[in-house]
């Protein structure tokens, strides 16, 4: 079973010259799969671009708005409510369907991943397909 969660948000890891108040917030993305647990940081940009790449192809609910009427704690809360609950609707409890293949490359540390030019690299869509569907796309070797 695969589970996301966005449990908190808060300030990104500021940079030496940077002042406080060009800091930007990011949101925790738990996910959870066969007992492992992995965390990565995300910003708002970074999951409105997410956005913009799935609508290009399926109907996707609409994306929490920029604009919150109280930026501090409760409008951050309401904003990782509305994040958590949009991340979500990507992963029903029974997906039959790769229509999360960009969510699944979303959720992945670019610290520990080696990006590729691809979208998701075919090595990152077997080892997913092989552990959600037990199949892959890569002829068997023997």
């Amino acid at each position: 079973m695969l589970e996301v969660h966005i449990p908190s948000v808060g300030p990104e890891a500021e940079e030496p010259r940077q002042s406080p108040e060009k800091g930007h917030m990011v949101f925790q993305v738990e996910v959870l799969y066969s007992g492992r647990r992995h965390t990565v940081p995300r910003r708002y940009s970074e999951f409105h671009a997410l956005h913009k790449r799935i609508k290009k192809r399926y109907k996707v609910p609409d994306f929490p708005s920029k604009r919150l009427p109280n930026w501090r704690t409760r409008g951050l809360e309401q904003r990782r409510q509305g994040l958590e609950t949009y991340i979500q609707f990507h992963f029903p409890e029974q997906c039959s369907q790769l229509h999360h293949r960009p969510v699944i490359g979303f959720c992945m540390d670019p610290y520990v991943y080696t990006p590729s030019p691809e979208p998701l690299p075919e090595v990152v869509v077997d080892g997913v397909l092989q552990g959600l569907y037990g199949f892959s796309t890569s002829p068997a070797k023997g």
